[in-house]
């Protein structure tokens, strides 16, 4: 399993998140984030993205990273980015079903 975490602009949540449930992604995390990257706006302390997290099966992430990366990408400052790591377990707290 894969864990990826996409941090990516607010305008570009709606559209990546339509397609991932289109390919049958369906348990997203979506939250509101606020940092610096390398493009400090200089008439704000802080970027607001939306971060995505979402575990999926090994074969599904490049599939997934590359949904996220085609409506995500607009050439311009502040895009965000896509981390893909490695889930050595994953324990499901209702049913205590550990899934490797």
């Amino acid at each position: 399993m894969k864990l990826i975490i996409a941090i990516i602009k607010t305008t570009s949540a709606e559209k990546v998140i339509k397609d991932l449930e289109h390919i049958g992604i369906k348990n997203i995390s979506l939250s509101e984030v606020k940092g610096i990257g390398e493009q400090v706006e200089a008439f704000k302390q802080y970027a607001v993205h939306k971060r995505l997290e979402i575990i999926v099966p090994q074969e599904k992430a490049a599939e997934v990273s590359d949904i996220i990366l085609k409506n995500a990408h607009t050439g311009l400052a502040g895009d965000g980015i896509i981390a893909v790591c490695p889930v050595d377990h994953l324990i499901k707290i209702r049913t205590m079903e550990k899934i490797k």
